[in-house]
Protein backbone atom coordinates (compact mmCIF):
# COMPACT_ATOMS: atom_id res chain seq x y z
CA UNK A 1 0.00 0.00 0.00
CA UNK A 2 1.30 3.36 -0.99
CA UNK A 3 2.36 5.50 2.16
CA UNK A 4 3.54 9.44 2.42
CA UNK A 5 5.85 10.58 5.10
CA UNK A 6 6.39 14.13 6.11
CA UNK A 7 9.68 14.15 7.58
CA UNK A 8 10.82 16.60 9.37
CA UNK A 9 14.65 17.08 9.46
CA UNK A 10 15.51 20.32 11.38
CA UNK A 11 17.23 23.08 10.30
CA UNK A 12 20.99 22.05 10.25
CA UNK A 13 22.58 19.38 12.25
CA UNK A 14 22.18 16.00 10.29
CA UNK A 15 22.43 14.24 14.13
CA UNK A 16 19.05 15.70 15.09
CA UNK A 17 16.79 13.98 13.18
CA UNK A 18 15.41 11.43 15.58
CA UNK A 19 15.15 7.66 15.15
CA UNK A 20 12.03 7.32 13.48
CA UNK A 21 12.89 9.88 10.96
CA UNK A 22 16.25 7.96 9.78
CA UNK A 23 13.89 4.79 10.25
CA UNK A 24 11.30 6.40 7.48
CA UNK A 25 13.87 7.64 4.98
CA UNK A 26 15.38 4.22 4.84
CA UNK A 27 11.72 2.15 4.28
CA UNK A 28 11.55 4.97 1.75
CA UNK A 29 11.21 4.06 -2.03
CA UNK A 30 11.08 7.98 -3.33
CA UNK A 31 12.43 11.40 -1.24
CA UNK A 32 10.69 14.65 -2.41
CA UNK A 33 13.13 17.09 -1.91
CA UNK A 34 12.12 21.15 -2.04
CA UNK A 35 14.37 23.21 -3.28
CA UNK A 36 14.14 27.26 -3.74
CA UNK A 37 14.18 27.96 -7.73
CA UNK A 38 17.49 29.88 -7.27
CA UNK A 39 19.12 26.96 -5.50
CA UNK A 40 21.03 24.32 -7.32
CA UNK A 41 20.48 22.20 -4.43
CA UNK A 42 17.82 21.29 -1.51
CA UNK A 43 18.69 22.67 2.34
CA UNK A 44 16.37 19.64 3.25
CA UNK A 45 18.49 16.90 1.14
CA UNK A 46 21.84 18.67 2.38
CA UNK A 47 20.80 17.60 5.70
CA UNK A 48 19.34 14.23 5.65
CA UNK A 49 21.73 12.67 2.85
CA UNK A 50 23.71 10.63 5.41
CA UNK A 51 20.49 8.70 6.27
CA UNK A 52 19.08 8.36 2.79
CA UNK A 53 20.01 5.04 0.90
CA UNK A 54 22.12 4.62 -2.10
CA UNK A 55 19.34 3.49 -4.68
CA UNK A 56 16.46 5.45 -3.48
CA UNK A 57 15.26 7.95 -6.15
CA UNK A 58 15.08 11.67 -5.65
CA UNK A 59 12.67 13.79 -7.16
CA UNK A 60 13.08 17.69 -6.85
CA UNK A 61 10.33 20.42 -6.80
CA UNK A 62 10.95 23.92 -7.02
CA UNK A 63 9.98 26.65 -4.97
CA UNK A 64 9.55 30.16 -5.62
CA UNK A 65 11.42 32.31 -2.89
CA UNK A 66 9.67 35.85 -3.66
CA UNK A 67 6.64 37.65 -1.96
CA UNK A 68 4.07 36.35 -4.36
CA UNK A 69 0.69 34.33 -3.15
CA UNK A 70 -0.26 33.12 -6.48
CA UNK A 71 2.87 31.63 -7.30
CA UNK A 72 3.05 29.35 -3.63
CA UNK A 73 0.05 27.89 -4.75
CA UNK A 74 0.95 27.38 -8.00
CA UNK A 75 3.63 25.46 -6.78
CA UNK A 76 1.89 23.49 -4.32
CA UNK A 77 -0.17 21.86 -6.44
CA UNK A 78 2.59 21.13 -8.95
CA UNK A 79 3.98 19.69 -5.28
CA UNK A 80 0.40 17.83 -5.05
CA UNK A 81 0.75 16.55 -8.57
CA UNK A 82 3.85 14.92 -8.18
CA UNK A 83 2.91 13.24 -4.69
CA UNK A 84 -0.25 11.83 -6.31
CA UNK A 85 1.71 10.62 -9.45
CA UNK A 86 3.91 8.67 -7.26
CA UNK A 87 0.94 7.43 -5.07
CA UNK A 88 -0.69 5.89 -7.86
CA UNK A 89 2.79 3.55 -8.28
CA UNK A 90 1.77 2.37 -5.12
CA UNK A 91 5.52 3.64 -3.75
CA UNK A 92 6.13 4.77 -0.32
CA UNK A 93 7.29 8.32 -0.28
CA UNK A 94 8.79 10.61 2.15
CA UNK A 95 8.21 14.30 1.61
CA UNK A 96 11.35 15.91 3.79
CA UNK A 97 11.07 19.42 4.77
CA UNK A 98 13.13 21.65 7.29
CA UNK A 99 12.31 22.03 10.56
CA UNK A 100 8.95 20.15 11.17
CA UNK A 101 6.42 19.10 8.39
CA UNK A 102 3.33 20.65 11.15
CA UNK A 103 4.95 23.97 11.35
CA UNK A 104 5.39 26.78 8.80
CA UNK A 105 5.73 24.35 6.14
CA UNK A 106 4.91 23.09 2.27
CA UNK A 107 4.24 19.88 3.48
CA UNK A 108 0.81 20.81 5.09
CA UNK A 109 -0.36 22.78 1.74
CA UNK A 110 0.25 19.83 -0.63
CA UNK A 111 -1.78 17.26 2.01
CA UNK A 112 -4.71 19.55 1.78
CA UNK A 113 -4.57 19.02 -2.48
CA UNK A 114 -4.10 15.47 -2.50
CA UNK A 115 -6.78 13.70 -4.48
CA UNK A 116 -6.89 10.64 -2.94
CA UNK A 117 -7.43 9.12 0.39
CA UNK A 118 -4.11 8.05 1.38
CA UNK A 119 -1.74 6.78 4.82
CA UNK A 120 0.10 10.20 6.08
CA UNK A 121 2.43 9.76 8.93
CA UNK A 122 4.05 12.99 9.85
CA UNK A 123 7.40 12.75 11.88
CA UNK A 124 8.18 15.66 13.58
CA UNK A 125 11.63 17.37 13.65
CA UNK A 126 12.74 19.77 15.38
CA UNK A 127 11.78 23.54 15.06
CA UNK A 128 14.18 26.40 14.23
CA UNK A 129 12.82 28.28 17.45
CA UNK A 130 13.44 25.48 19.71
CA UNK A 131 16.76 24.40 17.82
CA UNK A 132 18.29 28.26 18.39
CA UNK A 133 17.09 28.68 22.14
CA UNK A 134 18.75 25.38 22.90
CA UNK A 135 22.21 26.55 20.07
CA UNK A 136 22.26 29.48 22.64
CA UNK A 137 21.06 27.61 25.81
CA UNK A 138 19.02 30.55 26.44
CA UNK A 139 14.93 29.47 27.79
CA UNK A 140 12.25 30.13 25.16
CA UNK A 141 9.22 30.06 28.05
CA UNK A 142 9.76 30.06 32.07
CA UNK A 143 6.73 30.35 34.19
CA UNK A 144 3.55 32.26 33.22
CA UNK A 145 5.13 33.63 30.21
CA UNK A 146 3.49 33.94 27.11
CA UNK A 147 5.25 33.20 23.59
CA UNK A 148 4.30 34.03 20.00
CA UNK A 149 6.04 32.97 16.64
CA UNK A 150 5.56 35.78 14.08
CA UNK A 151 6.51 34.72 10.61
CA UNK A 152 7.24 38.58 9.10
CA UNK A 153 5.57 39.40 5.96
CA UNK A 154 4.94 42.95 3.92
CA UNK A 155 2.22 44.05 5.72
CA UNK A 156 3.01 42.88 9.58
CA UNK A 157 2.92 45.71 12.38
CA UNK A 158 5.99 44.93 13.62
CA UNK A 159 5.18 47.33 16.72
CA UNK A 160 1.74 45.83 17.47
CA UNK A 161 3.44 42.59 17.85
CA UNK A 162 6.61 43.82 20.30
CA UNK A 163 3.81 44.28 22.68
CA UNK A 164 1.61 41.22 22.41
CA UNK A 165 4.29 38.62 24.22
CA UNK A 166 7.27 38.61 26.92
CA UNK A 167 8.72 35.82 24.39
CA UNK A 168 8.72 36.53 20.63
CA UNK A 169 10.08 34.40 18.08
CA UNK A 170 10.37 36.52 14.71
CA UNK A 171 11.17 34.35 11.56
CA UNK A 172 11.01 35.20 8.01
CA UNK A 173 12.56 38.52 8.93
CA UNK A 174 15.19 39.39 5.84
CA UNK A 175 12.64 41.52 4.14
CA UNK A 176 11.83 43.62 7.40
CA UNK A 177 14.83 43.39 8.84
CA UNK A 178 15.58 47.53 9.33
CA UNK A 179 11.97 47.88 10.48
CA UNK A 180 12.70 45.28 13.24
CA UNK A 181 15.15 46.93 14.23
CA UNK A 182 13.88 50.21 14.62
CA UNK A 183 10.99 49.17 16.72
CA UNK A 184 13.25 47.49 19.17
CA UNK A 185 15.70 50.66 19.17
CA UNK A 186 12.13 52.71 19.79
CA UNK A 187 10.53 50.81 22.48
CA UNK A 188 14.25 50.22 24.62
CA UNK A 189 14.34 46.54 23.69
CA UNK A 190 17.71 46.51 21.36
CA UNK A 191 19.33 44.26 24.25
CA UNK A 192 16.53 42.21 24.77
CA UNK A 193 16.82 40.36 21.53
CA UNK A 194 19.46 37.97 19.52
CA UNK A 195 19.77 37.44 16.18
CA UNK A 196 20.02 33.86 14.44
CA UNK A 197 21.32 32.88 11.07
CA UNK A 198 21.93 29.52 9.48
CA UNK A 199 21.71 27.99 12.81
CA UNK A 200 23.33 24.61 13.14
CA UNK A 201 25.33 25.08 9.86
CA UNK A 202 28.74 25.49 8.93
CA UNK A 203 28.40 29.28 7.92
CA UNK A 204 26.00 29.58 11.50
CA UNK A 205 26.45 33.68 12.33
CA UNK A 206 24.80 35.02 15.85
CA UNK A 207 24.54 38.46 16.86
CA UNK A 208 23.65 40.06 20.05
CA UNK A 209 24.40 43.16 19.00
CA UNK A 210 21.17 43.69 16.06
CA UNK A 211 22.07 47.41 15.51
CA UNK A 212 25.39 45.80 13.46
CA UNK A 213 23.35 43.55 11.92
CA UNK A 214 22.88 44.33 7.70
CA UNK A 215 20.75 42.72 5.51
CA UNK A 216 23.03 41.78 3.37
CA UNK A 217 25.23 39.65 5.93
CA UNK A 218 22.17 37.27 6.99
CA UNK A 219 20.48 34.72 4.94
CA UNK A 220 16.80 33.89 4.36
CA UNK A 221 17.25 31.38 7.11
CA UNK A 222 17.57 33.86 10.01
CA UNK A 223 15.27 34.65 13.49
CA UNK A 224 15.50 37.04 16.17
CA UNK A 225 14.36 36.15 19.64
CA UNK A 226 13.20 38.69 21.89
CA UNK A 227 12.96 38.05 25.12
CA UNK A 228 12.03 41.35 27.40
CA UNK A 229 13.21 39.88 30.33
CA UNK A 230 16.67 39.75 29.04
CA UNK A 231 19.30 37.65 26.99
CA UNK A 232 22.84 38.68 27.47
CA UNK A 233 22.33 36.96 30.81
CA UNK A 234 22.25 33.93 29.33
CA UNK A 235 25.19 34.42 27.31
CA UNK A 236 27.54 33.25 30.09
CA UNK A 237 26.73 29.65 29.29
CA UNK A 238 27.88 29.29 25.61
CA UNK A 239 31.11 29.80 24.06
CA UNK A 240 29.88 33.14 22.23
Amino acid sequence: MAKLYGIGVGVGDPEMLTVKAVKALKESDIVLLPRARTKSSSTAYEIAKSYLRDDIEKVYVDFATVDDDQLREEDRKAYAEVVNRIIEEDKTLAFITIGDPMTLSTFVYVMELLDQDIEVESIPGITSFASICSRLNTPLLMGDERMKVVPLHKDSDISAEVDSAENIVFMKISRNLDELISVLREKGLLDKAVLISNCGKADEKIFYDLSSVRRENISYFSTVLLKKSGVVQWRKFTNL
